[in-house]
């Protein structure tokens, strides 16, 4: 294996310097001429060029090699390109896996990653140190409280509507983990993220029918609208089981639940008209329904994450969501 020292440098950069398996991952990716050049960034092909020693040429070769297997980013300013390494380490997750010519090694090193202690390290520290939430949860928009005022950023239908590019890539984490049969192609990504997926080739061009269609699909899956922890215009709005997901498996743990904001609802049962079917205990991706003594299904709130899939599910519409946070819960930026 080549030197490791490159490798370690660029874990430290995500958060992970005493990471045992993260520097194997940056190995299969990047060769170690190809994590060096990594380590330079952010900056534009001749910066890089002039700092490394190469010719431009030479190096617009390499950036674009990283940028298609996913580990530098693109962005555009003044009318010139930039490079940067990716943000976090759930990026660089997500970016590697998609990568059509990834090695099976390095999709089997971050299954291992992401149930190791390592990872959960990361989690219990980004949640002690309050740091954002990687993504935020969209509830079904069905069965809101009337009176609820629901935000445009709060809709998933009207967040496709409102997008100027929509496409859709695999669900990375059911790609990898592989510990269901829910559906693959529905990770829908929009404006910047739909132009970053079309031009690397891992994902496919959709229009807002077929971006519509794959929300009604996924809430049929039991699936949860997941997108950026932001108001405003977002790139992405995952479609997540809690059997595979890097972020929701580990949302109800009090330790590493600050990865992922919850909607600013919570489910709400009208005793007096539930039957007991127990559909939301089932449906529920957080456990956060159950029996009471009274055979009546009730909520726990510490784990209810606002998603409405019981409130979409129950058959007799006896749950609602309703609106227990104000608008700024949601970050600006």
């Amino acid at each position: 294996m080549a030197n490791q020292t490159v490798y370690k440098e660029l874990s430290k950069k995500l958060m992970m310097e005493n990471s045992e398996i993260l520097p194997r991952i940056w190995s299969l990716v990047c060769t170690e001429e190809e994590a060096e050049m990594v380590n330079l960034l952010p900056g534009t092909v001749e910066d890089i060029a002039e700092r490394a020693g190469k010719s431009v040429d030479e190096m617009n070769a390499i950036m674009q090699s990283l940028f298609h297997k996913g580990a530098a980013f693109e962005s555009v300013r003044d009318g010139k390109t930039y490079y940067r390494m990716p943000r976090h380490v759930v990026q660089f997750h997500d970016a590697t896996i998609l990568w059509q010519e990834a090695p099976p090694e390095m999709i089997e090193l971050w299954v291992e990653f992401t149930n190791s202690k390592e990872y959960h390290q990361l989690l219990e520290l980004a949640t002690e140190v309050k740091l954002p939430a990687f993504l935020r949860v969209i509830p079904i928009n069905t069965n809101i409280e009337a009176k609820s005022r629901i935000l445009v950023y709060e809709d998933a239908a009207k967040l496709v509507e409102d997008a100027r590019s929509l496409a859709v890539t695999t669900c990375v984490c059911r790609k990898s983990m592989k510990n269901c049969n829910g559906p693959l192609e529905v990770c829908l990504q929009l404006n910047r993220g739909a132009d970053y997926t079309i031009k690397r080739g891992t994902g496919r061009k959709i229009d807002v029918q077929e971006a519509l269609a794959i929300l009604k699909k996924s809430e049929e899956a039991g699936l949860v609208h997941m997108t950026d922890n932001r108001a405003g215009s977002v790139n992405v709005l995952c479609n997540c089981c809690s059997c595979c997901c890097e972020i929701l498996r580990y949302a109800t743990d009090a330790k590493t639940k600050g990865i992922l904001a919850p909607s600013r609802y919570q489910a709400s049962v009208d005793k007096d008209e539930c039957t007991s079917c127990g559909m939301c205990i089932d449906i529920c991706p957080t456990n956060a329904l159950s029996m009471s003594e009274s055979d009546v299904a009730e909520v726990n709130t510490a784990n209810c994450i606002g998603c409405g899939l019981c409130a979409s599910t129950c058959p007799i519409e006896a749950i609602i969501l309703k609106e227990v946070k104000t608008e700024e819960f949601i970050p600006l930026k």
